[in-house]
């Protein structure tokens, strides 16, 4: 069994990897992330990868398509390959951790790493790691969207 690891994203995260596609011939991405209130990532599709959540502790707000759903503890939630989706604490006086498998497992926590790079990274580089991992950005992030201050 291999030992998890941090990978540290701006404006997000931690994001504590327990599995990793390049480390498990591509079955599954396993992490768990600690949702800030506001954080979350702008509206995007994956290629190839479901991208299913579950909650540990707090509410997650999720959106799928054009519908928005609050996850509670407990709950699960997933997004298909091609449907739009993401996710925010919209609650300032809770914390959200929230389990997230994805598969097929492409080592997307080195995506993760490569996209939140030290320093920043340029458009032209994100838009190569976007198509690389099958990642399409399609609209703003949910904190956004809701007019989360």
């Amino acid at each position: 069994m291999a030992e998890g690891h941090i990978v540290r994203a701006e404006g997000s995260g931690p994001f504590f990897f327990m599995a990793s596609g390049r480390e498990n011939g591509g079955r599954l991405d396993l992490f768990v992330i600690d949702v800030a209130y506001r954080l979350g990532p702008p509206l995007h599709t994956h290629t190839t990868q479901e991208d299913s959540f579950y909650v540990i502790d707090g509410v997650l707000t999720v959106q799928l398509s054009d519908d928005v759903v609050e996850v509670s503890p407990g709950e699960f939630v997933t997004a298909p390959p091609g449907v739009a989706h993401t996710f925010t604490n919209a609650r300032p006086d809770q914390s959200v951790r929230v389990v997230n498998v994805m598969t097929p497992g492409i080592g997307f926590d080195s995506y993760i790493k490569q996209v939140n790079a030290p320093g920043g990274v340029g458009s032209e580089a994100v838009a190569k790691l976007n198509q690389e991992y099958g990642v399409e950005m399609v609209g703003p992030s949910l904190a956004g969207k809701l007019g989360l201050s």
